[in-house]
């Protein structure tokens, strides 16, 4: 799975751009609707595989891919054990 992530993610990186433009053609309202109308089905075109919601993200140390938090890479369940630990910088559990 995470060779597969890999692939998406690059395939992103090479179509992000194409991608973009077209959407800023397609929903330009001045442009007229045979242009935008092209620039919607060359949009269509691109792999699906290169979109951005594709791409998941996975824990760094477990690879699990449910319930990661983005800044730290870590799953929840490896963040608890991390931050209980003191291992990770600026974070204690919190006492009342």
């Amino acid at each position: 799975m995470k060779s597969l992530d890999y692939k998406r993610r690059q395939s992103f990186a090479l179509y992000e751009s194409k991608r973009k433009a077209l959407q800023a053609v397609s929903t330009n309202q001045n442009l007229d609707m045979s242009i935008r109308w092209w620039a919607q089905l060359e949009k269509s075109k691109l792999p699906r595989q290169s979109s951005l919601s594709r791409v998941h993200n996975y824990c760094v140390e477990t690879n699990r891919s449910r319930s990661v938090l983005r800044f730290y890479k870590l799953s929840r369940l490896q963040f608890r054990r991390l931050a209980s630990k003191g291992a990770l910088p600026g974070l204690r559990k919190a006492c009342w």
